[in-house]
């Protein structure tokens, strides 16, 4: 299959254009286009300057939108400007050059992460749970509505809205684990904050299996069957870092960072450490869809190896 990525360059898109390519599909990346020296002119596009460029179309199967500013940076009013447009006018702008080309795609899946669902929330939230309230939330509503007309007959649209990565290359993982060798996992806020979290391994087979159609398109909640408690993640980080032979400290403990704290210190970003979400995946559960890492103990052992 011919299958076209945006964002390719970011920690999924990356993964997932490897592991695409080794299984014999032909991958195109969708650029930036920052200045008439990018190398593929015939695939560059400009959410600012409302430009889309791309004339292998009529060869492309699906496309794997993943595209969008990262949450982490402080959140500065431009920085937040910056995070709705990549997302929700990026997607209005790549869904209006598709929908206007006499060759249409089969397959179009958008990213879209849990933060749609209230945070934090102290219910178990399936992919039928309404949206909370908030930045985030609004985001997502709102990213997830940019990339509905595109649903038609003849091309199939899925959200995947993305848990906890977990990956030692970005995400959680590497800020978690910093001072995991002094036998150090600092919780940020309370123990029993819920994490639903997922391993790169397995995200990355999500948008795979629904970019050559092994998954049924739908809306789907990325993340593990297996949500764990931040005081348990912590914990079993630092077994694990044990486990694998890495020199540790003798004594270990998880200490709590005040809420209280992190929100004077972070203003409205620290919604993103204080998060508690028992999420489930009900949707890839019908799919029976097959989890490597349905286990954080083996998600993170296997990790840090």
């Amino acid at each position: 299959m011919n299958i076209l990525i945006t964002g390719s360059s970011g920690l999924i898109g990356s993964k997932l254009k490897t592991s695409l390519q080794e299984s014999g599909h032909t991958v195109f990346c969708l650029l930036h286009k920052t200045n008439n020296s990018t190398p593929e002119k015939d695939l560059t596009w400009s959410i600012k300057n409302n430009y889309v460029r791309i004339d292998q179309l009529a060869q492309i199967d699906a496309v794997v939108h993943l595209a969008g500013s990262n949450i982490a940076k402080p959140w500065t009013k431009n920085h937040k400007k910056s995070i709705y447009e990549s997302r929700v006018n990026g997607t209005e702008l790549l869904i209006n050059h598709l929908k206007s080309q006499p060759n249409r795609i089969k397959r179009f899946i958008s990213t879209s992460a849990i933060g749609y669902y209230p945070n934090p929330t102290t219910s178990t939230c399936n992919e039928s749970a309404t949206s909370g309230k908030g930045f985030l939330s609004d985001v997502c509503v709102d990213w997830e509505k940019a990339a509905q007309p595109i649903q038609s007959d003849q091309t199939k649209l899925s959200i995947v809205r993305v848990g906890l990565v977990l990956a030692m290359e970005g995400g959680l993982l590497p800020v978690a684990g910093l001072t995991r060798k002094l036998g150090i996992v600092p919780n940020t806020g309370s123990k029993q904050n819920i994490w639903s979290w997922i391993h790169l391994t397995d995200l990355v087979e999500i948008f795979k299996q629904l970019a050559t159609g092994e998954l049924k398109s739908g809306t789907y909640n990325a993340v593990s069957p297996n949500p764990c408690e931040q005081g348990t993640f912590a914990k079993t980080l630092i077994q694990a870092t044990k486990s694998k032979g890495q020199r540790i400290l003798p004594l270990s403990f998880t200490p709590s960072v005040p809420s209280a704290l992190l929100r004077m210190i972070l203003g409205e970003r620290s919604v993103l450490p204080l998060t508690s979400q028992h999420v489930q995946n009900a949707g890839l559960q019908e799919q029976s869809f097959k989890y490597k890492y349905p286990e954080i103990e083996m998600a993170l052992e296997d990790l840090i190896s």
